[in-house]
């Protein structure tokens, strides 16, 4: 795991973890769509997109990191976004183990509710 604090873009496995997470967001992200709001399926497909979606995000940022900021600042630069994907992980596990969960909150966005006209 210290491949994700010094250079994830860089590590020998990290390639791997990348294109893992990407078949894995290609297959969930359907999914996590296309499931009724009350299947027993949601969780677990939330909690998967819940540490897929940061991990997939901070090995990219990673090669951002290594082909843009100059290399006096690129272990600032590292230890910023592991920070920010840390708190995007543990954000996003509070929010599929204690809230309704990712999907639901997406769905959210688009939900056609109206609010109750105030009286």
């Amino acid at each position: 795991m210290s491949w994700l604090l010094k250079a994830a873009d860089t590590a020998p496995g990290s390639m791997k973890v990348h294109h893992a997470t990407n078949i894995a967001l290609a297959a969930m992200t359907p999914a996590a769509v296309f499931l009724p709001k009350d299947s027993s399926f949601l969780k677990p497909v939330d909690l998967a997109l819940g540490v897929a979606l940061p991990l997939h995000g901070h090995i990219t940022m990673n090669m951002v990191v290594s082909d843009y900021v100059p290399p006096a600042a690129r272990s600032v630069a590292r230890a910023g976004l592991f920070g920010l994907t840390t708190v995007t992980v543990l954000g996003l596990l509070n929010l599929n183990l204690r809230g309704p969960g990712l999907t639901k909150c997406v769905k959210q966005l688009w939900a056609d509710e109206k609010p109750a006209a105030a009286k």
